[in-house]
């Protein structure tokens, strides 16, 4: 497989977000032959971008292989962007985020929990979040040296915020897109320090569904009491029950269970 088509394995609709010069979106574009759609966009306005070496080469060869651009998109305000208005994607891809010249590690923190919330609002279902950081900022064991919790990105935790989770971690190699220059580092026409930069692939957790019960009813001398057991333990809740009344080891161990009729479940 070519490997600048391996963050997009199939042909899908791709959101590119932070494009500086849009050296990335070309080469994916370029990698695809007109597959996956892509949409590229960048936070600066488009006067601005411009200005970088490449982009205006890149911006035309993306148009050329019917990709959209779009200038002025905030990652964290996805949902409100005119120009990605009833769209939903796939993937969406945003290679080193950052605040901005030496914003500290909290800022940055924030950064990652408002956008992963942001995308919340535009991604399938089914779809995946990429975000690739520098090597240690991500705060995780793939990491190498791996910072101190407090001093990281700690990237699962914000991307937990909106209901992601990490599924998969790799090597990002720059090398392997063709043309591709990073940009934007410290908000100059700088490159990232890319080596041993990992890609965090996120997606949506599951929903967690309550566990049936079962309605249990238990005698006393002067009545009865009803409780709920989950139905996974009415087994094993009615054979503790009866090793307590015949004074065996009590599950859950407390002796105010003796005397106590083993209880009747139904659902």
């Amino acid at each position: 497989m070519d490997p600048s088509s391996a963050a997009v394995r199939d042909p899908r609709d791709v959101l590119l977000l932070g494009e500086g010069n849009f050296s990335f979106a070309a080469a994916l574009c370029q990698a695809g032959g007109g597959s996956p759609r892509v949409t590229a966009t960048c936070y600066q306005a488009e006067e601005a971008v411009l200005q970088q070496e490449g982009a205006e080469e890149n911006i035309q060869l993306l148009r050329e292989h019917g990709a959209e651009v779009h200038f002025a998109v905030d990652s964290t305000r996805l949902g409100e962007c005119p120009a990605l208005a009833g769209q939903l994607f796939d993937h969406i891809i945003f290679n080193f985020p950052h605040c901005g010249r030496k914003a500290g590690v909290k800022r940055n923190r924030s950064l990652l929990a408002k956008f992963f919330l942001s995308c919340a609002q535009v991604l399938k279902d089914s779809g995946e979040v990429h975000v690739t950081l520098c090597n240690g900022q991500g705060g995780t064991p793939a990491d190498q040296p791996m910072r101190e919790w407090h001093n990281s990105w700690q990237a699962v935790a914000m991307a937990a915020e909106a209901g992601f989770i990490l599924s998969e971690i790799r090597p990002f190699d720059g090398a392997k897109y063709h043309g591709y220059r990073s940009t934007g580092y410290r908000s100059q026409d700088k490159t990232f320090h890319a080596e041993g930069a990992l890609t965090h692939v996120f997606t949506r957790s599951l929903p967690c569904a309550p566990p049936e019960s079962v309605q249990a009813e238990a005698r006393l001398a002067r009545g009865s009491v009803g409780f709920e057991v989950p139905e996974e333990l009415s087994h094993s809740f009615g054979r503790y029950w009866s090793r307590e009344r015949a004074g065996g080891p009590s599950w859950p161990p407390t002796p105010t269970l003796r005397g106590v009729s083993a209880p009747r479940f139904r659902k």
